[in-house]
């Protein structure tokens, strides 16, 4: 029998298929929870293995995180990224791929968008702030 060796994001695709194509078979709930477990599995071996070959981490500065979350999610709605077949993604997907590159969970970006909205003065300044320290950084720098 010939042995395969793929990649874990390949597995995760093939173990989906095939809970799925279970699941709509009506199999024994044990043997889907069974592929789930696994799935679950090599995703965070896949996210682990990603964050030990980054050098590169998010400053811990107060505030930083946030308003990182704030310019990618402004970039995803400008369409900035795609896939590599230069598909549509996900914000989840961009996220996910942004956090292990730089070592941060970002799995609930959206609490980290709502609550900051919630939380913006009504002038929208704290919210927006960052945007304009990019700005005067881009002036700058342009003036050089």
């Amino acid at each position: 029998m010939e042995q395969h060796n793929f990649s874990n994001q390949k597995q995760i695709e093939l173990l989906q298929i095939l809970n799925f194509a279970l699941y709509k078979k009506q199999c024994p709930h044990n043997t889907c929870g069974i592929i789930e477990r696994k799935i679950k599995l090599l995703e965070q071996a896949e996210q682990e293995a990603a964050h030990t070959n980054s050098n590169l981490q998010l400053s811990a500065k107060k505030g930083f995180k946030v308003n990182f979350i704030r310019i990618i999610n402004c970039l995803c709605e400008l369409s900035f990224f795609t896939d590599k077949k230069g598909n549509d993604i996900t914000k989840k997907e961009v996220f996910k791929t942004f956090g292990n590159a730089i070592s941060q969970d970002f799995s609930t970006f959206q609490n980290y968008l709502s609550t900051t909205k919630a939380a913006a003065n009504n002038d929208m300044r704290s919210t927006l702030s960052v945007f304009e320290k990019l700005l005067a950084k881009q002036l700058e720098i342009s003036n050089k």
